[in-house]
């Protein structure tokens, strides 16, 4: 081997046409997009031609490209491999990053439950805001608008939410129903700054989906960065606030909030579930967990 320092333009360059997007690459490998970016142009220097390009929303392989790939074979795969067995020696852990206020208001809540499914598992929840921007993890749950680039993706349910507050509300005093004077009262936003894409959704969004009047003037008022935080404020207060019902559903069932009838709509996001392991035994138990994930959410 001539010169070691290739070989990270080659692991870029695998994660590429692997995952098909410079970011998915990124996050596997722990870098930027940036710095798969260079290493790809460092190894084009190298071999004196282009070796990707992009064909719709994915890099493909140029004729260099696949004749380089064809040589990797499937090397970082044993290696990745390798590596996950040694790591098994030591660990029984599968390592979760969720959304944070699914993570907060739904898994924490379910986690001895499965401890008694996975008794020799140690499982490890990272809440967060950003689940794609962390390190990998053996599991990730992300709130988006579309499927997460990338392989190994599943569904595991359209968002829906509704507007809710504490149950001793005075708007539940009486067998009213105008969404309108829902939006007219005192309103708690909720606002991750990260767009509609990431899973936000505002009332300003709820007002235009049931043809509601809406007034800029309404956009004032408290605000909190998680469906969470929210879920903590409305029991000692008179605001309303737009939270996803699947989140929101142990709180719901205990009595400690309430949905305003006829207020719930789909928000246009879904929670998606995946793992970055294909093959060997993190995938195993990644699987596992992913299959029991969907399971539960589906009774």
């Amino acid at each position: 081997m001539r010169n070691a320092p290739a070989m990270t333009g080659l692991r870029a360059l695998e994660a590429v046409l692997r995952t098909g997007s410079l970011s998915a690459a990124a996050r596997e490998l722990c870098v930027t997009p940036a710095a798969i970016s260079h290493r790809l142009r460092d190894l084009e220097a190298r071999c004196g031609a282009p070796l990707v390009y992009r064909s719709g929303n994915r890099f493909e392989a140029t004729e260099t490209g696949r004749a380089i790939s064809a040589a990797l074979g499937d090397a970082f795969q044993r290696i990745r491999l390798a590596d996950e067995l040694l790591q098994d020696g030591h660990s029984g852990e599968l390592r979760i990053t969720a959304s944070y206020s699914f993570a907060v208001l739904w898994l924490m809540p379910r986690i001895p439950m499965l401890e008694r499914v996975f008794p020799e598992t140690d499982l490890v929840i990272n809440p967060t805001h950003d689940p794609l921007g962390l390190a990998p993890a053996d599991v990730t749950i992300v709130h988006a608008a579309h499927r997460p680039e990338g392989p190994g993706w599943s569904l595991l349910f359209n968002d829906r939410c509704a507007a809710v507050a504490r149950p001793e509300h005075p708007f539940f005093t009486s067998a009213e129903t105008d969404m309108q004077k829902v939006l007219d009262s005192r309103l708690l936003h909720i606002s991750h700054h990260q767009g509609r894409d990431w899973g936000e959704y505002s009332w300003r969004d709820w007002a235009a989906q049931l043809g509601l009047n809406w007034s800029e003037t309404k956009k004032k008022g408290p605000s909190v960065s998680a469906e969470h935080l929210a879920a903590e404020m409305l029991p000692t207060s008179d605001l309303f606030a737009l939270i996803s019902v699947v989140n929101a559903s142990d709180l719901l069932a205990a009595n400690r909030l309430r949905v305003v009838a006829g207020s719930e709509v789909a928000t246009g996001c879904s929670y998606w579930i995946g793992s970055r392991y294909a093959t060997g035994p993190r995938a195993t138990r990644a699987k596992r967990f992913i299959d029991r994930m969907i399971e539960s959410l589906k009774a």
